[in-house]
């Protein structure tokens, strides 16, 4: 009897130990799993650090900063897209994501959307590499590359959308059902505590499993069924709402990204009056065409050069100004051909050109020869780097502007990067006057100071210690207004990003003007996103003349200056807000820790008292 009775206190005590470890095991899996994919992401990062040589530090900040803030910003759009509207708030995205790759057939709520989110990210990451690395080796872009890149551009339109409708969300939360309605903390539910709400009563349902039997067992299962109606009615209504937003985010996105399309394929003509202080009465008038950033390469081709050159001859200008990012790829064969339709530029007083970073980073001297010695470009194109022309109005009398062509800033990087680059040099550039087929000539004395000055100059920084060098206009490019907001928040440190601006440094003949142009396709996505492409013809005109017409320079705010400034005050804001939830998911993990930890130690002391229990009856 004793014999049995010491058999069934240890077997008790087996299946207890064992059940011990497998909730161990349950309990503890997902921080080990999360351990271990940290300790792996760290081992993988310092490997790419200890490879990667010169560019250490640079892969160090994209591996440990840059990929982390990348898996947050999909794990944000995954929220909205796939988990709201199908399921539960508990669900996380690598539950899912595995989920959706063990499962077949795949469940067509609870993965299919993670499937369609995955193979639409994948596309768009393989569009950016391929972009960014393959060289296109034909007359015009590949429209797999073109399609795909462009949607890893999109991405960041998806991102606005979402943050939009969340915004709008909140707003409506706050304001409308929280302040008027009085429902006071709608808005801090949606936000951050439906999350935890969810997350907490899927483990007080696991915690309380064995009591659900036991009160089934004494018939009150009607009870529990109520509660499970109430929850699963709940769940239902967040994903109604959720389902609404997600076809407003759609909604946003094909609307932006379709306008973004044609704002990147149809290049504005821009037509402005700009005063120049030292114009001559002669030159009052003077037409000036002007574009930059046309980026022959991987997404632009023969047609866009075509588009540019004929949008350009039909503005009938005194003179042409090409301010840099014309090329994008080492100069080839099929850059050569793509490039072609530069030798159809005309122009009473020339067209000119100067170099902007790409042509830098890409083989500048590939690029003097092709524009210096090279039939029909050296016949057709004067290449200004550090030098000048005299732009005279077909030789009127008495009508001279100074164009001064100046090396882009890259050149002035210590250690420079790339060979062949060479430093912005007013000094030389003012008494080197530059000719067609390479020729030049370097004059002893600079030119005149009582000449008007217009400097093209590809990246627009600089301007007031030109203005105070007497030159009168600056025309810059590379900004691409931003491209795709809400990148235009790199742009902070340039003195213009898109449009006319003005800077008076005090100069007795009055200020000097800046002006920016979006480019004629960009660098990346072929998408435009509160940015605009663009070309530009620019009036020189006589301040007093001007004056006396009662015109004044357009120095109006475009649109992606004022997205620039609209994403310098909103982007700190929106990391506030995201660290909310982080903080209140911190608390509650900490509480339910807490609680966990009482919940097994009220376990373990009554298992302890019930095995007391048995062994005393046994005995």
């Amino acid at each position: 009897m004793s014999h049995h009775a010491d058999n069934d206190v240890n077997n008790s005590a087996e299946t207890s130990s064992g059940n011990n470890q497998q909730s161990f095991w349950c309990s503890h899996r997902r921080k080990l799993l999360s351990a271990a994919g940290a300790l792996l992401f760290i081992g993988l990062g310092i490997a790419v650090d200890l490879l990667s040589g010169d560019g250490a530090p640079l892969y160090t900040v994209m591996w440990f900063v840059g990929l982390p803030v990348v898996f947050l910003i999909l794990r944000y759009l995954w929220l909205r897209l796939c988990r709201d509207p199908f399921l539960s708030q508990s669900d996380t995205l690598t539950a899912v994501t595995w989920e959706s790759t063990t499962t077949c057939p795949p469940s067509l709520q609870r993965t299919v959307p993670t499937i369609l989110f995955w193979t639409f990210i994948v596309l768009c990451f393989a569009g950016a590499v391929l972009g960014f690395d393959v060289r296109n080796e034909n007359l015009e872009p590949d429209m797999f590359i073109v399609v795909t890149y462009s949607g890893f551009g999109s991405l960041l339109i998806l991102l606005s959308a979402v943050w939009l409708v969340d915004a709008l969300c909140l707003c409506y939360l706050f304001v409308i059902r929280d302040k008027i309605l009085g429902h006071t903390g709608v808005a801090q539910d949606w936000w951050y505590r439906t999350n935890i709400v969810w997350a907490s009563c899927q483990q007080q349902e696991a915690a309380a499993a064995p009591q659900s039997v036991a009160t089934t067992a004494t018939g009150n299962s009607e009870t529990a069924e109520a509660a499970d109606t109430v929850k699963s009615r709940q769940l239902d209504q967040i994903r109604s709402a959720a389902k609404w937003r997600l076809l407003l985010i759609i909604l946003l996105y094909i609307w932006w990204t379709v306008w973004s399309y044609f704002a990147a394929y149809d290049p504005t003509v821009l037509i402005l009056n700009v005063p120049v202080p030292k114009l001559p009465p002669q030159c009052d008038g003077y037409k000036l065409a002007m574009a930059a950033d046309l980026h022959v390469g991987s997404m632009a081709g023969l047609s866009d050069a075509e588009r540019m050159v004929n949008n350009l001859n039909a503005l009938n200008p005194d003179a042409i100004a090409l301010v840099g990012d014309i090329g994008d790829q080492p100069v080839t064969a099929i850059i050569r051909q793509k490039m072609a339709p530069l030798a159809r530029l005309k122009a009473p007083d020339g067209v000119y050109m100067s170099f902007g970073n790409h042509e830098n980073i890409k083989g500048v001297e590939g690029y003097r020869k092709l524009l210096r010695d090279e039939a029909p470009f050296a016949e057709t194109v004067v290449l200004l780097e550090n030098q000048h022309a005299i732009l005279d109005k077909a030789s009127t009398d008495g009508c001279s502007v100074a164009l001064i062509g100046m090396a882009d800033w890259s050149g002035q990087r210590d250690g420079a990067l790339y060979e062949d680059q060479i430093a912005p040099d007013f000094e030389k550039a003012i008494r080197v006057q530059a000719g067609l087929n390479g020729t030049s000539i370097e004059k002893d004395e600079p030119i005149s100071s009582d000449l008007p000055m217009i400097m093209l100059q590809h990246q627009p920084c600089g301007i007031k210690q030109a203005a105070k060098d007497g030159v009168g206009l600056q025309l810059s490019g590379h900004t691409h207004g931003g491209q795709i907001w809400p990148n235009h928040i790199t742009l902070l440190s340039y003195d213009g990003i898109a449009g006319l601006a003005e800077f008076d440094v005090g100069s007795e003949h009055g200020p000097s003007y800046l002006f920016v142009s979006e480019g004629v396709v960009g660098w990346g996505p072929r998408l435009r996103f509160l940015s605009r492409t663009d070309i530009a013809l620019l009036t020189l005109r006589t301040p007093e003349a001007m004056k006396a017409e009662g015109l004044k320079p357009d120095l109006s705010v475009s649109v992606a200056t004022a997205a620039m400034y609209f994403a310098t005050a909103i982007i700190p804001i929106s990391l506030v807000l995201w660290s909310i939830p982080v903080c209140c998911w911190v608390r509650q993990r900490r509480t339910d820790r807490r609680q966990q930890q009482q919940v097994e130690t009220e376990s373990k002391d009554k298992d302890e008292e019930e095995g007391k229990t048995v062994s005393n009856r046994d005995c």
